[in-house]
This record gives C-alpha cells, structure tokens and sequence, in this order.
C-alpha cells in the first residue's frame, strides 16, 4: 500500500471498498478472513490492546491491525490504506472518537471510509448502539462476510473542536472523573470490580454526590446560535418551536447535568439521551435539573431513559452555546477534559456511514452460523 505523496490525505469515493458485492463473492474465496478491513487498537483499552492486537491479526489475517497511543499514529497509519472495506476502532468510546477527529484531519469533509466500533474499552456506548455484540462475535461475523459491509448513515457533532457523538458537563462528567479516579487507587479483584457498572454507580453515590450536596449546582445559559429548534413533546412527538431565532435562550437556570448527543447511550447501556437518534443531522441539548437527593431516586428511570421526567428538557438544534455560573467538568465521549465556563456544541453538517453491525448479523451466511470462538469473550 502506498502513501499519497505531500502528506495529502487519501481520496474516498462511496462505492471504492475493496472486494465485490456480496452475491459474487462466497465463502469459498480465496480473499484472506478480513481482507480490507483497517482495525485500529488502543494500546491502553481495558481488556488488553496489545494482547487482542495479536488475536485479531491471527483471527483477521487479510485486515490491517494498528496499535496505537497517539492521534499522530493513527494519521500516519490511515494515510497508507488503500481503499479499505471499513476502519474500525477496537476500544472504548475515546477510541472511537480519536478515529473520528483522525479521519477528518486526513480526509477532510466526509465521504470517509464507513467507520465503526469493536467493543472493547469499559462504557462501549457507541458499539452498543451501533449493534455490536460481544468481540468475539464481531470478529466471527468479520471473517466471515465476503463483500462491501452493510452500513447506515450516523449524526456527529463538535464540541471544545472535538467531533463526537457525546459530550456534556455537570454530574455525568463529575462521576466519570471520580469514576477514573476510583479506578486507579485500587488494585487487584476490587480494581477490577470498580470497571463494572458497579463500579461506576459507586462512583457517583460515594463520590459525586457527596460533592454535589456540598458545592450545589451550577447555574446554566443555554443560547440558540443555530436557526430552527425542535423539542419533544409529553407523547414523545417532535415539535418545531415557533418564534425561536439565532440569539434565544432556550433554558436559563440550576443545572444537575447537561450536554448534546447524537448517540442515544452513556456506556453500560445507559439511557442518558434516548431520542438522540430521532432528527438526523441536528443533536440532542438536553438538561436534567434536579437536586442530587432527588435525583438518586431517579436514577432507574433515567438510566432506562424514561420520559417525561420532572427536570428534564430536551431540545434539538445546530448550535448552541452554553455559559456556566462557574467553570464546570466537561467530558468528550467519556473521557475528562477539564473545566469550562463556556462550552459551544455544533451539529456536524455531514453524516458518516457506520458498519450495520444489526444488519451483519441479521444477513450472515446459514452455512457459517456454526463454529468456533476467534477471539475469548
């Protein structure tokens, strides 16, 4: 495979993966398991990149398999594909982001290559969504389809310059500091029971909580600098709100959490943004204000994203800015980056097309439903 000279990025065209269509390829071709797949591994994921880097190759050996640390890794490793069938990040939701941001710093505006994710990393929100099972599955269901991957097109959005479908502050990001936290003071069997959602629900009753009742709530401006925004009504319906332009305030006041999103989990299956995928293109604002006593209670409900629920208002825009009383903790996909005063959210004017991991499953081949683990669970 060749690199583009300059260090121009690549060119896609919709319709340029490698290997034929499906009916004139079956599983007696002689393409290598993978051929055309680009996967790429975090070295720090938490089952073990380095370790299920050397499964993969062996279990895919026609893919290109990456372990990586840094976003400059990754660049250099997409500029030398050549037309890959689709590029998937093996790691947790900050992978999956990392490849993102990678991919528009190589290819510029979309079409990219279709993207997706391999379950590897502690929340997986976005694989979840995206229909991934367990790795093991994934990578049987890999080897075994022998054309273009069945693909659908998928929403982002950019927060702090970051393209992602998850982003906010407040409690969500307050709990997965503490929740990192947690997770690098303690060793053996508890530290690995502290990476299970047991481990983050502690998080947020030991630790956040406590600092929430404590320093309260922030006070949140929620500006409109987009044009049309939509809302939801009791019955769940979407309703355009009239008399909304560029410079409204759709919500001024105490906030427990709030952000955007395009993917409708949290990790671990949590329900924080359920009507993220109903309008393509724009992103799901949402706010839940509620004390922190209250909203313990609440947490089933707002873990199975039920509504209506008392406190929480959703809108769907472009752009919006949000300016907090004080600075506030801002994660990106899960990850922590700090404290904002001010955080702006844009809808990414381009879908990407995602691997239909349902749609995979759903068509895979009679004669291949039998056999043998590639990959420990």
């Amino acid at each position: 495979m060749s690199r583009p000279e300059n260090g121009a990025g690549p060119s896609y065209r919709p319709g340029q993966a490698n290997g034929g269509t499906r009916a004139s390829v079956r599983p007696g071709s002689t393409e290598a398991p993978g051929h055309g797949i680009a996967i790429l591994v975090n070295a720090n994921a938490k089952r073990g990149g380095r370790r299920v880097a050397v499964q993969l190759a062996r279990a895919l050996p026609g893919a290109s398999v990456r372990l990586t640390r840094r976003i400059e890794e990754i660049e250099t490793w997409l500029r030398a594909l050549s037309a890959p069938r689709a590029i998937l990040a093996a790691g947790g939701d900050g992978t999956a982001v990392a490849l993102l941001n990678a991919l528009r710093n190589v290819y510029g505006a979309p079409p990219f290559p279709p993207v997706g994710a391999l379950p590897l990393g502690t929340g997986n929100a976005w694989a979840h969504v995206l229909g991934a099972h367990k790795l093991h599955g994934c990578v049987r269901a890999l080897a075994r389809w022998p054309g273009p991957l069945p693909t659908r097109r998928y929403s982002l959005l950019e927060c702090d310059d970051t393209l992602t479908f998850f982003a906010g502050s407040g409690w969500d990001a307050q709990v997965l500091d503490d929740y990192r936290m947690q997770i690098e003071q303690t060793k053996g069997p508890v530290r690995t029971l502290n990476k299970s959602v047991y481990g983050y629900l502690s998080a947020m009753l030991l630790r956040s909580a406590p600092k929430s009742i404590l320093f309260g709530r922030p006070h949140v401006m929620i500006e409109n600098l987009g044009d049309e925004v939509f809302t939801v009504d009791e019955n769940r319906g979407l309703r355009k709100l009239e008399g909304v332009r560029r410079g409204a305030v759709l919500y001024e006041g105490m906030a427990s959490v709030v952000g955007a999103a395009t993917c409708p989990e949290f990790g671990f299956r949590f329900r924080a943004y359920p009507f993220a995928e109903r309008f393509p293109r724009l992103m799901n604002v949402r706010v839940y204000d509620q004390s922190t006593v209250r909203a313990i209670r609440d947490i089933p409900k707002l873990w199975r994203g039920e509504h209506p629920l008392e406190g929480m208002h959703d809108w769907f825009a472009t752009h919006v800015r949000m300016t907090f009383s004080r600075p506030s903790p801002l994660q990106i996909a899960g990850e922590a980056v700090g404290q904002r005063q001010t955080v702006e959210y844009k809808a990414f004017p381009h879908e990407v097309d995602v691997v239909d991991w349902r749609g995979l499953y759903r068509d895979e081949l009679p004669e291949t439903l039998a056999g043998t683990r590639t990959i420990p669970p």
